[in-house]
């Protein structure tokens, strides 16, 4: 049986896959996080190093290309869950809730999801 943090967090939106590579970095830190794998208005997944769960972060995601004249955005957000991988035992999967974007940040996740999704 579901419990009702898991049922909260239940994913609302359809994923989005990105044919296109976005590299993540932290912010705070300029640390490179990983990947981002897919991505909706709420949510991102990433493979990459592990975050620590029910903790914020401040994530820039680097662009490939530029989109709305911008080489990268930033999101604040909140690790639900981390996964080791099982195809490689230095990579973790991470999905996070976005808890905080700017205008800017949602009209480039939209059009990278228009440019970019398979």
């Amino acid at each position: 049986m579901a419990t009702s943090k898991a049922l909260a967090n239940r994913r609302q939106l359809r994923r989005h896959k990105l044919s296109a590579e976005i590299t993540i970095l932290d912010t705070l830190t300029s640390t490179p996080i990983g990947k981002l794998v897919d991505i909706h208005q709420e949510g991102i997944l990433i493979l990459g190093n592990p975050l620590t769960m029910d903790s914020s972060y401040q994530l820039s995601l680097l662009l490939p290309n530029s989109i709305n004249r911008q080489t990268s955005f930033e999101i604040g957000v909140d690790c639900l869950w981390s996964q080791p991988s099982m195809n490689d035992d230095k990579l973790t999967w991470v999905g996070c809730t976005i808890i905080d974007k700017s205008k800017n940040a949602s009209a480039c996740i939209q059009s990278l999801i228009n440019i970019t999704s398979s």
